[in-house]
């Protein structure tokens, strides 16, 4: 049976760039360390996702996973989806605490919960994997659906090798071939070998 590698430490990275490039408008500029912090201080989720992005990164404070976790944490607490998926990669990557998929898995649930594409994909390859949480590839169908369906092309491909394989649905050709080219489409590297075969 194949495995689903993941490198979620690129996942991270890939995460923050995007929450960060989602957050701030065009052209707009990223507010002072001191206006962040205190709206982060009193009790501001998305500044508080945002300054754990700030430590997490090394932008304007030195870069400190644990504080990031802190914040990423205080944010997530208070239901804020990208604080979720980024505590989610956090604890999958042993980034400012010890590496424990358990948790990671039910981070990336809130998140995916709220509609979170990449949060979707990431507890969809756990479930597959069987990692911090049963195997069922059912489950990583499901999951994988739903980030397909918001255009994220790993999810596309890897929902095109499961009705390869038949795991977790009855084995389907042309939906194999339809989600992988979609996939590689997009650019997805792992596809676009797929699709030229």
């Amino acid at each position: 049976m194949r495995k689903y590698a993941v490198c979620l430490c690129c996942l991270f990275l890939l995460g923050l760039m995007l929450w960060a490039g989602n957050t701030l408008a065009a052209g707009q500029s990223v507010p002072d360390l001191a206006t962040m912090q205190k709206a982060a201080e009193q009790g501001d989720a998305a500044a508080q996702s945002f300054l754990g992005y700030m430590y997490a990164e090394g932008r304007s404070v030195p870069k400190d996973d644990r504080k990031a976790m802190e914040w990423f944490q205080k944010a997530a607490n208070q239901g804020d989806a990208g604080a979720q998926l980024n505590l989610g990669l956090m604890c999958a990557s042993g980034r400012g605490a010890p590496k424990d998929d358990r948790k990671a898995a039910e981070w990336f649930q809130k998140a995916a919960d709220q509609g979170i594409a990449q949060a979707q994909y990431n507890l969809g390859v756990m479930c597959v994997n069987g990692q911090g949480v049963p195997k069922d590839d059912r489950r990583a169908v499901e999951l994988f659906q739903k980030a397909a369906d918001q255009g994220d092309a790993q999810a596309q491909y890897n929902l095109g090798v499961m009705y390869f394989n038949g795991q977790g649905v009855i084995r389907d050709r042309q939906k194999r071939c339809a989600f992988i080219l979609e996939a590689a489409k997009q650019g997805a590297s792992s596809a676009e070998c797929v699709g030229k075969t």
